[in-house]
């Protein structure tokens, strides 16, 4: 009982912070500040983040944070968690490839807008399209985070990488760096398939254990326009895989953007 306490409070004072911290994201998104080559909105995200993982009790771990934050191109991690999102903006001021529906949520949707995230219609192929191309074009830094499974996965295994992330990097000859996330433990960071947000987030905050998040940064791969995606995507998934699951190497491609 006194551990669901503990998850509702920690959650109640997560969204006082996401809203208080997020309509003054929003606000300082209209201010011409830059410091260190970031504009003062993704500073301020980098620290309401770092204030909503230290409530959740969350650890994140980079060896090589410098990586993430020097890095012009693309982010390739895997995805199996909203902590994901998280651990990755608390390391780096990035961007995201984001569905068009996250344009319309409250506070997330306006801040999400304000640090420039990308959003594409995944169900409309003229959508896609575009994105690819705006993508292909788009100044990388800050960096933008593509993730190349195009979905969370079970937790187990790699999903198929979408080779459209590839032929992206391929057609803007834009170097791109795949980023290991793993969480332990697992099954409490999870946020499950068909899973409403707030019961993930429950289970991380009633938790009454650090859960820790390790970014493990990779080699930074620099397309030629002369690579083909579908190889390019099965040797990313091989070598990401090598790092999640070093005992079940089997890489898988798939055609869809």
């Amino acid at each position: 009982m006194l551990q669901w306490l503990l998850g509702y409070l920690r959650l109640s004072l997560s969204m006082f912070v996401l809203g208080f911290g997020g309509t003054l994201l929003i606000i300082s998104s209209w201010l011409p500040i830059t410091i260190k080559q970031y504009h003062i909105s993704m500073w301020l995200l980098v620290y309401l983040v770092r204030t909503l993982l230290l409530i959740l009790n969350v650890r994140v771990d980079c060896p090589a944070p410098s990586q993430l934050q020097h890095h012009r191109g693309f982010i390739f991690p895997n995805h199996v968690s909203y902590l994901d999102v998280l651990a990755l903006v608390s390391v780096a001021p990035v961007r995201f490839l984001a569905k068009d529906e996250v344009r319309s949520m409250p506070v997330i949707g306006q801040v999400a807008t304000a640090i420039g995230c990308v959003y594409v219609k995944r169900e409309d192929k003229k959508s896609r399209a575009e994105a690819r191309h705006a993508l292909a074009q788009i100044e990388t830094f800050p960096p933008v985070v593509l993730f190349p499974e195009g979905k969370r996965n079970p937790g187990d295994r790699l999903l198929p990488f979408r080779y459209g992330a590839f032929e992206i990097v391929i057609q803007g000859q834009t170097p791109f760096l795949t980023c290991a996330i793993i969480h332990d433990p697992l099954d409490v960071a999870i946020w499950h398939r068909g899973e409403s947000i707030i019961k993930a987030v429950l289970r991380l905050a009633a938790y009454n254990k650090p859960v820790h998040t390790r970014l493990i940064p990779m080699d930074v791969i620099e397309p030629k326009t002369e690579d083909d995606p579908v190889q390019l995507s099965l040797t990313t998934h091989e070598a990401m895989t090598a790092v999640l699951f070093p005992t079940n190497n089997n890489p898988q491609v798939t055609d869809s953007a």
